[in-house]
């Protein structure tokens, strides 16, 4: 096999740099996880592929999708779950936001401004 030219790892890399700048949205991702998934199981459900494994586990890859929705509700409840035990309190900033309050109610009332009692 012969060595590669100068001129085509230039054009290689040029390619590369042109495919890097392609940017995939979040939706885009999803959309690709779903067809890659629902393609598939599409397929086996409507028979369009048939061999003895989808025949043996033809209940268990039917209920595939409800399984999975399930298991990403799942995940989503104990990230959410794990996020909100492990927030942090800013004592420091709530202190600070606190005295700001103060002396923004104090310049304010030099101004002539009056405070309900609540």
């Amino acid at each position: 096999m012969a060595a590669p030219t100068r001129k085509s790892v230039v054009v290689n890399v040029s390619l590369l740099l042109e495919l890097s700048q392609i940017i995939m949205t979040k939706l885009m991702e999803w959309l690709t996880g779903a067809v890659l998934i629902l393609g598939p199981w599409s397929a086996v459900v409507t028979n369009t592929i048939q061999n003895e494994f989808t025949k043996q586990y033809y209940w268990e890859i039917l209920l595939l999708p409800v399984l999975l929705v399930a298991l990403f509700g799942l995940v989503s409840v104990a990230i959410i779950a794990y996020r909100v035990y492990t927030f942090n309190d800013c004592q420091e900033a709530a202190q600070e936001l606190q005295n700001q309050i103060k002396e923004a109610k104090s310049d304010l009332i030099r101004k002539g401004l009056k405070f309900d009692k609540t």
